[in-house]
């Protein structure tokens, strides 16, 4: 389940960050938060290179 949860955030993240590239008048404040949401969100997802693949 927390695997699930953490994809989707990603997934989410991406999304806002994509919207706001596009956005010509974006709060840079917002679209900063946002990359660094993304980037724990990846690190989360990260496994050491001995995990096993299941």
């Amino acid at each position: 389940m927390k695997s699930y949860v953490n994809h989707e955030n990603i997934r989410r993240y991406e999304k806002l960050i994509a919207i706001s590239e596009g956005d010509p008048s974006r709060d840079e404040a917002r679209h900063q938060t946002l990359l660094r949401l993304l980037a724990e969100e990846k690190a989360k997802d990260a496994r050491p290179d001995d995990w096993p693949n299941i």
